[in-house]
């Protein structure tokens, strides 16, 4: 592992894993503070930004009241070319903890799979061996949690990217989602098309369709609800987009893809041209 500062620290154990993962994804996601709250709930209430950079990122954070409650100032920095990063927390709950990772590849021939250590440090040695064992087991159980949901994020978005790159030319530019007396008004259809990736959904007593796709990140919509305002959350980042014209609520990024029209004829619903 690669050499960091962590003199007058008491090293408590550590945690590794493999994930199916390229070191490009999980590198991604060390920087992605935004989606700490969204994909993990149990470790993280609220987050707001202080300051960013290639550095890394410094934080305001919320425990959840399952993990304790109260609240943080956290900072990750980035030591990007050897694949390491160190969380700290500056202040608040657990004040003066340090959390050091280390991501390694191990030479798959696609660059697929990746190895995670993660090195547990504290201010201070607990006072027993009992409470160091205790301490220890609470964190290796957490950040199985968190790269759990981690690598379900990352293999979405890097089947969302090959899916981007791969040749369109294949797929239809019409379909046909079936006689409208069967659709369930309750289910989402997937609709994987030339003009894109899109949803059909009953809302407001009428079908509509919108992008499967965040722009921000290429976040899974499908996996979204339309709510009463005819907003779309996205469930890793909470962007929120308008159904009538895809524009996100604070202009974080760009609207979503236009879906094709649909159309009734002859008692099935088409989308398409």
């Amino acid at each position: 592992m690669t050499t960091h500062n962590t003199s007058g620290l008491h090293y408590l154990g550590n945690y590794v894993r493999d994930i199916p993962v390229s070191l490009s994804r999980m590198m991604e996601n060390a920087y992605d503070w935004e989606h700490l709250p969204f994909v993990h709930p149990t470790s993280f209430a609220s987050i707001d930004l202080i300051d960013e950079g290639d550095w890394g990122w410094r934080c305001r954070t919320t425990l959840p009241p399952a993990a304790g409650g109260g609240e943080q100032v956290v900072e990750l920095l980035v030591d990007k070319p050897n694949h390491y990063w160190a969380t700290t927390v500056l202040k608040g709950t657990g004040e003066g903890v340090q959390i050091h990772t280390q991501a390694t590849d191990k030479g798959t021939p696609d660059g697929r799979q990746i190895e995670v250590d993660v090195r547990f440090y504290l201010p201070q040695a607990p006072e027993t061996e009992e409470q160091s064992a205790m301490i220890l087991g609470y964190l290796q159980a957490q950040y199985q949690t968190l790269y759990d949901e981690d690598a379900a994020l990352m293999g979405a978005r890097q089947a969302a990217l090959d899916e981007k790159k791969a040749g369109k030319a294949a797929l239809p530019s019409t379909l046909d989602l079936g006689p409208v007396s069967e659709l369930d008004p309750d289910a989402a259809y997937p609709a994987n098309m030339k003009q894109g990736r899109f949803v059909v959904r009953h809302y407001d007593n009428q079908w509509v369709a919108h992008s499967a796709v965040c722009p921000h990140m290429l976040g899974p919509l499908d996996q979204a609800t339309i709510d009463g305002d005819g907003q779309i959350t996205c469930p890793w980042h909470a962007y929120q987009f308008a159904l009538d014209g895809g524009a996100e609520a604070k202009g974080r990024c760009g609207a979503l893809l236009a879906p094709p029209p649909l159309r009734e004829v002859d008692g099935h619903l088409f989308i398409g041209d």
